[in-house]
């Protein structure tokens, strides 16, 4: 099983040679981060075939190997049109890891919108309904894909028509089986693309098909209005939007268009947070759209047989756009033809691990909305009211004083026979972290965290030279999930400085307050 290739991490597989003793190298594809695309041809049978070898350096890395062979375990799983084929996996010896896979040319649904921005709505159904096809295969074989999106999907050219591909089952769960399942052992992550995740992806919940057809839904909408329905440069707020953010509709950010109401009510239901409430299988989300047909009128003519769909009312570009360019991949220099279908002109996805964000989940909904904005007038105080404030506030200093002198940490009772409050908040069991680790960032911890660290948060909030350093306190400990922060969270959201007594004071945390509020919800708490 040996293959002409040095395992070195710089060096290339020549043209010509042989993997495996089967697999001869034709051409390069292109590269990106997880690996390098080949144009080959399997000797024994003549089969034109792509190879997808991953990176030597990151061979030793377990996360990306692990991911090649989920991508191989899953797809072993699924044989369908609308689903990239994957007919071999190997290990070099001593060298990195391959995937061997079906030859398509064509382009990425992330290619045509880049180019196109909108695709007319009678299309983007069909083509979802090529994605929906593969997804009830891979559902029914206890596949979820988990990573739904534009450069995810393929619109490969055959025969003169267009037929739609899932790539990239790399970060797939196979939900229905088994114990050995990479992807099942990693509780509490958010795996995905933060614009296209599932509510309970958002969270690190369940994952279960309704998850993948959430993030189909998306890809509808976008296809339809250019736009995907949250969009954040911070990944934190995007799951905020995904868990508890109401979706736009399509009038609100594309007024332009005519949608059937119809077709509206489908995007609604598909994007509904909680699971039992959603379209729940590929079966229904497919006859949900069959109840579309009287609605489509004068749609362009779609050739739609065993899930092909006819290129021109697509409107695909005539010049062949390899998979390689896919997800961050850079190609090799070809000159743009005419397109001419050709059997064995090849490309491939490259999964480029830059582009999926794996990040610890919020323990619950989230909402980073703006905060309202505070009154920036008071209206005339009475001088009777403004005394009266003065000398109730001098009364209550003078009373308070004596408790003031008493540490805070005393645990001796206080006059009242009740023990006295300690600055502490109480313990949690949690499991310590290992010895030679060092300490994340509040936003890559792990949920289970130290009550060390949850004071060092604390006292980041309360000291915190600027609002967005204490706005930094926040998210961290909304990722901690740790309910002993709720007070401290509480009392953060008004910070109030200038004024007469608190009286026509500013709001100093003002850029915290709505993300104080996202955490005391996700942590079981309420606020007024």
């Amino acid at each position: 099983m040996g293959a002409s290739l040095s395992p070195s991490p710089d060096a290339a597989i020549s043209i010509g040679s042989v993997l495996d003793g089967r697999y001869r190298i034709d051409a390069v594809l292109g590269t990106g981060g997880m690996g390098c695309v080949y144009r080959g041809e399997h000797t024994g049978i003549g089969r034109a075939v792509a190879i997808k070898v991953l990176h030597a350096d990151l061979n030793r890395n377990s996360e990306a190997a692990q991911r090649f062979k989920r991508e191989a375990m899953a797809s072993g799983r699924l044989d369908h049109p609308n689903i990239v084929g994957v007919s071999d996996f190997g290990i070099l010896d001593q060298g990195p890891c391959y995937l061997v896979m079906e030859a398509l040319e064509g382009e990425s649904l992330g290619a045509r919108l880049e180019r196109e921005k909108r695709i007319p709505w009678q299309a983007a159904v069909e083509i979802l309904r090529g994605v929906l096809h593969g997804l009830r295969h891979a559902h029914d074989r206890g596949v979820v894909h988990r990573d739904i999106k534009p450069d995810n999907v393929f619109l490969a050219r055959k025969d003169g028509e267009i037929v739609v591909k899932i790539l990239d089952f790399g970060i797939a769960k196979l939900y229905a089986g088994s114990a050995d399942d990479p992807a099942a052992t990693r509780a509490g992550l958010t795996v995905g693309t933060p614009a296209y995740l599932s509510p309970e992806q958002a969270v690190g919940g369940e994952i279960k098909p309704a998850s993948d057809l959430y993030s189909s839904t998306i890809l509808l909408f976008e296809m339809i209005t250019g736009r995907a329905p949250f969009e954040d440069k911070d990944p934190l707020a995007m799951l905020g939007a995904h868990v508890s953010r109401e979706p736009p509709r399509i009038a609100e950010v594309a007024p332009d268009l005519d949608i059937p109401p119809a077709l509206e009510d489908v995007i609604r239901h598909g994007l509904v947070k909680a699971q039992a409430d959603r379209l729940s299988s590929a079966t229904d989300y497919l006859a949900a759209l069959d109840g579309l047909a009287e609605a489509r009128g004068s749609a362009p003519a779609l050739q739609f047989l065993g899930q092909a769909l006819d290129s021109q009312a697509l409107g695909v570009a005539p010049t062949a756009r390899s998979l390689a360019s896919v997800a961050g991949a850079t190609p090799a220099p070809f000159t743009p033809r005419p397109f001419t279908p050709v059997p064995g002109t090849l490309s491939i996805p490259i999964a480029d691990q830059d582009k999926t964000v794996v990040t610890p989940a919020p323990m619950r909904a989230v909402s980073l909305a703006d905060a309202p904005a505070l009154p920036t007038s008071w209206g005339k105080i009475g001088l009777v009211v403004i005394v009266l404030a003065v000398i109730a506030a001098l009364a209550l200093k003078v009373i308070s004083t004596p408790d003031e002198a008493t540490p805070s940490t005393s645990t001796a009772p206080a006059k009242s026979g009740k023990p006295a409050a300690t600055s502490e908040p109480p313990k949690t069991v949690t499991r310590p972290p290992a010895p030679d680790s060092k300490p994340s960032s509040p936003m890559i911890a792990p949920l289970d965290s130290s009550t060390l660290e949850l004071k060092a948060l604390l006292q980041d909030l309360e000291k915190g030279r600027t609002c967005p350093d204490r706005r930094k306190a926040v998210s961290g400990l909304m990722m901690l999930g740790n309910k002993d922060a709720i007070p401290a969270l509480k009392k953060a959201r008004y910070r109030g400085r200038g004024g007469l007594l608190g009286i026509g004071a500013s709001n100093t945390n003002k850029c915290l307050k709505a993300d104080a509020e996202a955490a005391i919800t996700s942590l079981g708490g309420t606020f007024k």
